[in-house]
């Protein structure tokens, strides 16, 4: 049997504006239901509206920059849920891969997905039948997201002068992430001042130039442990002074320790 497995809330704050960027092992979809603020995606920016749809990936770093009340639905779904959906024709996952982060629905397309959501968040019951509908419920929801993908199109990420500025930093940055990194030695290779480069990197993106480094070594850490390199290796590889710091960092981003991450990964604990 199917499992209908999946995290829901709706969610209202007089400020949404994370702290960090961050990443995690489920699938997320978000549905704005308020206008301002931004969403950081994948080194691209994007605008927040009524009606933005919003699909990150697992392992995807984002960060949300929203400064006044704002309201929005967000379900959180494992990868093996979407896999276990999937088909040869419909596959969710891979999906996820060529859909894009963003898209617009229209009033009656977001109400339409309001609905969903809702009866989604609806108390589960004990009746004869109801697990089976949930899981419908679930797949219509999912086939709704994923369609609107696909006839709507995605949305480009908003490339405003001081992110077209930093774009390149923060590809460079993902491309040189097992060497060592400093502000000196990126301020140099971009004839910027470092202080500069700290404002404008921060102003574009909501995050330090440390803070997206230290992101990227985490997850670049997590791809090779699921290859099975050792936690030592692993550490050295990725450009952590040390092995302690290593394991220190990477249990404060994931909640859990490298060793640990590893084995629940080659054991299929994780997906």
């Amino acid at each position: 049997m199917i499992q209908a497995k999946y995290q829901l809330r709706l969610s209202r704050d007089d400020k949404w504006h994370m702290d960090r960027p961050h990443f995690h092992e489920d699938v997320e979809i978000l549905l704005s239901l308020s206008d301002g603020g931004d969403f950081f995606i994948e080194n691209e920016l994007y605008p927040l509206h009524c009606g933005t749809l919003l699909l990150v990936g697992e392992a995807t770093l984002h960060k949300s920059i929203a400064n006044d009340a704002y309201k929005r639905y967000v379900m959180h779904l494992p990868p093996s849920a979407l896999q276990s959906f999937s088909t040869s024709q419909t596959d969710f996952l891979a999906s996820i891969r060529q859909a894009g982060h963003c898209t617009r629905l229209d009033q009656e397309q977001t109400q339409e997905l309001v609905e969903l959501f809702e009866q989604l968040a609806a108390p589960e019951n004990s009746r004869f039948g109801s697990d089976i509908e949930r899981v419908i419920l679930l797949m219509r929801f999912l086939l709704q997201v994923f369609t609107s993908f696909e006839t709507i199109g995605r949305e480009e990420g908003m490339f405003s002068p001081e992110f077209a500025r930093v774009a390149p930093i923060l590809e460079y940055i993902q491309q040189h992430i097992t060497e060592p990194l400093t502000l000196d030695m990126i301020s140099s290779r971009f004839f910027i001042n470092k202080y500069h480069l700290c404002h404008i990197f921060k102003s574009a993106t909501g995050f330090s130039v440390i803070e997206y480094i230290i992101q990227c070594r985490v997850l670049k850490a997590r791809e090779l442990l699921r290859q099975g390199m050792r936690v030592q290796e692993v550490g050295e590889a990725v450009g952590f002074r040390n092995n302690e710091h290593f394991i220190r960092t990477f249990g404060t981003l994931t909640g859990t320790s490298p060793k640990r991450y590893a084995k629940e990964y080659l054991a299929g604990d994780r997906c």
